[in-house]
């Protein structure tokens, strides 16, 4: 087992095998989270749930990785980064073979909380893992080869989830982790060397619990928002008032203590600013996209599940492969100009999909698909590349932490907003279509409308409402990837607020002039 400590100044052996193991521990967290929502009908059925109490699943798993996120800083500069690592790791293994052998709704809930606690730090370890071994000058690279695997994993889940639970079994969705993620303890325990960090920092455990107040109520509120009518309800209310008063506090405290939970000089990088309000965007899309595409898709398109799985796979195949060369492009190009293309391709996708219509034909949507990936990847790696140009050293550990965490916040307020816009949307869109449904209206009088329909019998009726709740879905997902197109629109000009990316010293003022030899 390697004994040496990472030192941002010198060279690292086995680079290629610690971006590998680091990378492979990165996506099991992105991957883990949408192979259980694949598989979320499958074991409401096998264990006899309700919806409310399947839903509970996914919802434990997400307070935990919120909850679990902000302290990994922490932790990975008391114990070391490379021990933190494989503890989690570890863990995550064992949860994994707990969760996909559950029985019982209560036993399901409280290993998918211990999954979430355990998989909080992949993301923002791998990441400060790789920007330690790659000099800044190639960070573009390392995070290149970083967001291929958190985004390979995260839209490729999808397709997995499918095919493993048709063929196999919905508990197969957990077992898969574990060659994985053992395939990465192996690589880690040999391969990576230790962090040599500052480890006398107490633990802030006064910020700590008022920043697992607020996101814990934020995320009970998220969740639960669109079922309980929102804000008519005293329980979101309640979470509201506990999410808002718990930030407030926080914000004083960390703004107040000698010894912060957070450093509030990290929020002074505006690169970081920036990068944390994309971050968040992006969350938004990803997820939510990765949730609407299938129902769409099996309900309203008629596309069988196995076909949907071959369907989103170019987008993960086009996100790797733009994740791998958007590395070399920024070696010729400024990163804002990657981003900016990342940015109008996500857009230009959603535009076009806001424009199907039943009768459109699936290859249609397979373009759009790999556009989307395209997209997906030139801006994940050029953002979180021109987030950290400008992040001092001792600071990445919690920005890393941050990122991640305002990536799951967003994934999160997707989730909740899109499937509450497209339920109300649904719903107005059924009253206004079902007001022209009327013998009285000279349309059905000069079109002859298929046999099943009819405006005179129960079950001509019947038939006529089905296909109007149809349209009207079909219309109020189009209306989500409207705005999600957007907001990607909006969000564009905030490319501009990123400040250029500096040579580092080290190559500049401290470079020395080639000495001259006299020929005499």
């Amino acid at each position: 087992m390697a004994s040496t400590r990472i030192s941002p100044t010198q060279p690292i052996r086995y680079r290629g095998i610690i971006t590998t193991a680091t990378v492979l521990g990165a996506g099991l967290q992105g991957m883990d989270t949408l192979l259980a929502a694949v598989a979320l009908p499958h074991i409401r059925g096998s264990l006899s749930l309700t919806y409310e109490e399947a839903s509970w699943i996914l919802t434990s798993y997400l307070i935990a990785v919120a909850i679990a996120t902000p302290p990994v800083s922490w932790l990975g500069r008391r114990f070391g980064r490379k021990r933190l690592f494989l503890f989690v790791i570890a863990g995550f293994i064992v949860c994994s073979m707990l969760a996909g052998g559950a029985n019982a709704i209560n036993e399901m809930v409280v290993y998918r909380f211990m999954q979430g606690i355990f998989g909080a730090a992949l993301v923002p370890l791998s990441m400060h893992i790789l920007l330690d071994v790659y000099p800044r000058e190639e960070h573009g690279t390392a995070i290149s080869w970083w967001s291929m695997g958190v985004m390979f994993s995260a839209i490729a889940g999808p397709t997995l989830g499918g095919f493993l639970t048709e063929f196999l079994s919905w508990r197969w969705n957990f077992y898969v982790n574990i060659p994985l993620a053992t395939l990465a303890f192996v690589l880690i325990y040999f391969f990576v060397p230790e962090s040599s960090d500052d480890k006398k920092r107490p633990f802030d455990w006064f910020g700590f619990v008022l920043l697992t107040l607020c996101l814990g109520a934020m995320q009970l509120m998220l969740d639960r928002g669109n079922k309980l009518d929102w804000f008519s309800s005293s329980e979101i209310l309640i979470e509201l008032a506990i999410a808002v008063t718990a930030f407030y506090l926080f914000i004083v405290h960390i703004m107040t203590s000698d010894e912060p939970f957070v450093e509030p000089a990290i929020f002074r990088n505006r690169n970081l600013v920036v990068g944390l309000c994309l971050t968040t965007m992006h969350g938004v899309i990803l997820v939510g996209l990765t949730g609407l595409l299938p129902s769409f898709l099996n309900r309203l398109m008629e596309v069988p599940v196995l076909t949907i799985g071959l369907i989103m796979a170019p987008r993960g195949i086009a996100t790797a492969l733009a994740s791998t060369t958007a590395g070399r492009i920024m070696l010729r190009f400024s990163p804002k100009y990657v981003l900016f293309t990342g940015m109008v391709l996500m857009a230009l996708s959603l535009w076009m999909m806001q424009g199907f219509t039943p009768e459109t034909e699936t290859y249609h949507f397979v373009v759009a698909i790999i556009i989307q990936g395209f997209g997906f990847g030139l801006f994940f790696v050029s953002g979180n590349a021109m987030t950290f140009a400008t992040m001092p050293t001792e600071h990445r550990a919690e920005a890393t932490a941050f990122m991640s965490l305002m990536r799951k916040i967003g994934s999160s307020v997707g989730v909740s907003v899109l499937v509450g816009m497209l339920s109300r949307n649904a719903q107005y869109n059924h009253e206004v279509l079902s007001q022209n449904v009327s013998p009285m209206n000279e349309v059905f009088r000069h079109r002859q409308l298929p046999e099943s329909w009819s405006l005179t019998d129960i079950q001509g009726m019947a038939a006529f409402n089905q296909e109007v709740t149809r349209q009207s879905e079909f219309i109020a997902y189009l209306f989500d990837f409207r705005v999600l197109c957007i907001v990607i629109v909006l969000m564009i000009p905030t490319i501009f607020l990123f400040r250029s990316v500096e040579p580092p010293k080290s190559q500049t003022e401290n470079k020395k002039p080639p000495t001259k030899v006299s020929k005499d």
